[in-house]
């Protein structure tokens, strides 16, 4: 009985998504991980939105700290200090508000419109 090339193709592919212990797997499996940082997926799963959340609380902590920084700098009245927490919390700031966006991106629960219109 000949295999079916599809589920050829499928299994070909589970055994390569488990593999990621060896150099260039790893590096597809990291990929991975940082498109969804980066990038977000409208299909993640509960578990990985949490996950998301909890890392994008260590960058609000950062932009916390850079507040407070910049704080310092100006009752201290210390340009140096005020110019590198504004610098340093624009970065952090930027990177947080795209995890949180990201790990609350979800798909479209409305369908989509059909182009007809009656």
């Amino acid at each position: 009985m000949a295999e079916n090339p599809e589920h050829d193709r499928l299994r070909e592919d589970l055994e390569g998504r488990q593999r990621a212990t060896v150099w260039p797997d790893t590096l597809r499996a990291g990929r991975s991980v940082d498109e969804f940082l980066w990038k977000g997926d409208p299909k993640a799963t509960p578990i990985q939105r949490a996950g998301l959340l909890v890392f994008a609380t260590r960058w609000s902590f950062l932009f916390a700290m850079a507040i407070v920084v910049v704080v310092k700098g100006i009752l201290e009245r210390d340009l140096t200090m005020t110019m590198i927490g504004t610098v340093f919390g624009a970065f952090v700031g930027i990177v947080d508000s795209r995890l949180i966006r990201n790990a609350f991106r979800h798909k479209s629960r409305h369908a989509p419109p059909s182009g007809k219109r009656e």
